[in-house]
C-alpha cells in the first residue's frame, strides 16, 4: 500500500493537468487551513489518513487500508475568492462500488457556512482512478469573504489534494466549533459512511453539522470488531466522548468474547471518559430472514452497560437504536446475512 501511494504521488508530480484559468494552488498542510477529523494529520506529514502511519505494523491489513481512507476528514477555511477549484488524485483504483456511486465513494463535498450553520453547495465528480484531475466547485461569484468546509472521500484515499483560488484572494482561518474537543465514533461501514449518496451525508458528518462540533470518524467497513490494538491509539485522542458502535460487524459470534474486553481495556486507560454504547438498528432483511441473532448481540450491549453501571461507572451511557429506528418498510440499506 505504501509503495503504491508513493508511486502515485510521483505520477501526480509529473502527469499533465490542463489548466482552466490562472489560479494560485495551495496545499492545506499549514494555516490558515484547518484539517479536522484526521487527528494524526501533522504527525503523518500531511498524509490524509485516519490512523497514524506507525500503526501499520500492529493492525490487521484490512483495518489499516481502511484507515488510509479519510472518511470524515474536512478541510476548513475562509476566502473571498470568486472561484474555487480542487486538484486531486486518489490512491485506490476503484472510484465506485456496486452499491455506491463514485460521488459517495471518492467525491469531495463543499459546504458553506460556520460549523453550526452549514449549507451544501456542490460535489466533485471524480474524474480518474489513478491520475490527477481538476474540478471546479464554483466560479464567477461576487468577491466576499465566505467560510467553506470540504469533506474528503469516504472509501478512497487521497495521494494529493490542492485548492485553487484566485491569485489575489484572501485566505483566513475558519470559525471555531461549539466545543473544543471532538466526539470520536468507532464502528462499522455505516459509521464510515457506507451507502450514503455523498461523502457529507453519512450519519457522522450530519451529527457534526447539526451539533456544530468536531467529529472523528473511526468506522471501518466490515472491520469494526473491537480490535484491542486500537485501544492505545484511542487513548491518544483528547476527546469529549467516544461512541462505540461495532455490533453489525461482530454479531452473535464475536460479541460474547470481544465486546466487553474492548470496553474494559478502554476503561483501564480512561476511567472517566464518557462512553456512549449503541445497539444495532433493525435492517431490511429481517422482514424475510427473521432476526438472525441480532437481539442476542444487542443484549450483550445492554448487559455490558448494566454491569459497568453496577460497578460504579457513571460515565457510560446507552442508546438503544431499535427504540428510535424500527423495522421500516423502505430503509436506506439492505444487508446480507451475517455469515456472508
Amino acid at each position: 500500500m505504501r509503495k503504491r501511494i508513493e508511486d502515485l504521488d510521483q505520477n501526480f508530480k509529473t502527469a499533465p493537468v490542463q489548466a482552466k484559468a490562472e489560479l494560485t494552488w495551495r496545499t492545506v498542510n499549514t494555516a490558515p487551513f484547518a484539517v479536522d477529523g484526521l487527528p494524526w494529520f501533522q504527525e503523518n506529514g500531511g498524509a490524509f489518513y485516519r490512523l497514524p502511519k506507525r500503526a501499520q505494523s500492529i493492525l490487521r491489513e484490512s483495518l489499516w487500508i481502511l484507515g488510509t481512507m479519510p472518511s470524515g476528514g474536512r478541510v476548513r477555511f475562509k476566502t473571498d475568492s470568486p472561484v474555487l477549484r480542487i486538484r486531486a488524485q486518489h490512491s485506490q483504483p476503484e472510484l465506485a462500488m456496486p452499491h455506491m456511486c463514485a460521488v459517495g465513494v471518492s467525491g469531495l463535498d463543499l459546504y458553506e457556512g460556520p460549523p453550526q450553520n452549514m449549507t451544501f453547495w456542490n460535489s466533485s465528480r471524480p474524474g480518474h482512478a489513478s491520475a490527477p484531475y481538476v474540478v471546479t466547485l464554483f466560479t464567477d461569484l461576487p468577491k466576499k469573504l465566505r467560510e467553506f468546509t470540504i469533506y474528503l472521500p469516504t472509501y478512497n484515499g487521497l495521494v494529493h489534494f490542492e485548492i485553487g483560488v484566485a491569485p489575489s484572494a484572501k485566505l483566513a482561518a475558519p470559525s471555531p466549533y461549539r466545543r473544543k474537543k471532538p466526539v470520536v465514533i468507532y464502528g462499522t461501514s455505516i459509521t464510515q459512511g457506507g451507502c450514503s449518496s455523498r461523502v457529507g451525508t453519512g450519519w457522522v458528518p450530519r451529527v457534526g453539522r447539526q451539533l456544530g462540533i468536531d467529529v472523528v470518524n473511526l468506522g471501518f467497513s466490515g472491520n469494526g470488531q473491537c480490535d484491542l490494538a486500537l485501544v492505545p491509539l484511542l487513548d491518544e485522542l483528547d476527546m469529549a466522548c467516544l461512541i462505540v458502535d461495532p455490533v453489525a460487524n461482530m454479531g452473535p459470534q464475536l460479541m460474547p468474547t470481544g465486546y466487553a474486553p474492548f470496553l474494559a481495556a478502554i476503561r483501564a486507560r480512561r476511567p472517566k471518559l464518557p462512553l456512549l454504547l449503541l445497539t444495532f438498528f433493525r435492517q431490511a432483511n429481517e422482514h424475510y430472514l427473521g432476526n438472525q441473532g441480532w437481539d442476542q448481540a444487542n443484549a450483550i450491549v445492554r448487559q455490558t452497560y448494566r454491569q459497568m453501571r453496577r460497578q460504579g461507572d457513571q460515565h457510560v451511557h446507552l442508546l438503544d437504536t431499535r427504540k428510535i429506528i424500527g423495522l421500516e418498510p423502505d430503509p436506506s440499506v439492505s444487508r446480507r446475512r451475517p455469515s456472508d
